[in-house]
């Protein structure tokens, strides 16, 4: 290798070094539900690993500039445009991942932390009601008529989930003379030791599908090729034999 190389790949893999640690920033919600309620105070809190405090911070509203630098940004969501796709940058740090916040004009709404779950993780869901308005009489329901969890207060808690978890989740109550019912949330529980999600099921079909193609035409190409070295084999015998059969000539 020559000397002058040396220092071009040294550069490359300072700079791959330094990619490789620079980490994304994360945006964090409190409370932790992505799905509230109009009026409900959100903050959005923009963290990063080995960043100083006064670092400026840069806020994204479904790809849109928010005109705000600072670490905590606090809402108020009265209005559904409040929803959407929120993202942050942090001093030197990489731009966050999405976090997806939704807001709902109803007067109740189902609150998880996440709507998949490995199996065995512990879930918990909320009944919030707008206002934080007095609810009596809450009920969890899963597909419907399925399971009903009748609770004291506005908390229901799985330990530990197992597939028969899965579902499509909403609650009731009662507010006031109100009886009302919550939009429907599907949750999903996954089993860490099968496929996670349908491109991945996808994944191994196609990756069958192509090593069955190729087994098909490799398969093709050898009794091809067979055929054609016996079909030659069969002509040099005929020609080998006529030869032999000629008369000499006188």
């Amino acid at each position: 290798m020559q000397l002058s190389v040396l220092p071009f790949l040294l550069l490359l893999v300072l700079a791959g070094r330094k990619a490789a640690s620079l980490s994304k920033s994360v945006v964090t919600l409190y409370p932790p539900w992505f799905s509230v309620l109009k009026n409900d105070p959100v903050t959005l809190r923009c963290e990063g690993s080995g960043i100083p405090e006064n670092s400026s911070t840069l806020w994204l509203h479904n790809d849109t500039i928010i005109p705000v630098q600072i670490q905590d940004y606090n809402i108020i969501a009265n209005n559904v445009t409040y929803s959407g796709k929120y993202q942050c940058q942090r001093g030197q740090s990489a731009l966050s991942d999405p976090v997806k916040l939704e807001v709902f004009p109803d007067w109740l709404v189902l609150q998880t932390l996440k709507l998949v779950y490995m199996k065995g993780e512990p879930m918990v869901l909320r009944c919030h009601s707008w206002e934080n308005k007095h609810m009596s009489k809450v009920t969890f329901y899963q597909n419907g008529k399925g399971r009903m969890f009748l609770q004291r207060d506005s908390n229901f808690s799985i330990s530990r989930v197992n597939n028969d978890d899965s579902g499509d989740y909403s609650c009731a109550a009662k507010i006031g003379n109100r009886q009302e019912m919550s939009r429907v949330v599907r949750i999903i529980v996954q089993d860490p030791s099968l496929p996670s999600s349908p491109s991945k099921i996808w994944y191994y079909i196609l990756f069958y599908l192509v090593m069955g193609i190729l087994f098909a035409v490799d398969t093709g190409l050898y009794f091809t090729v067979k055929r054609e070295v016996n079909g030659s084999k069969k002509d040099t015998r005929y020609l080998l034999t006529r030869w032999h059969k000629e008369p000499e000539d006188d």
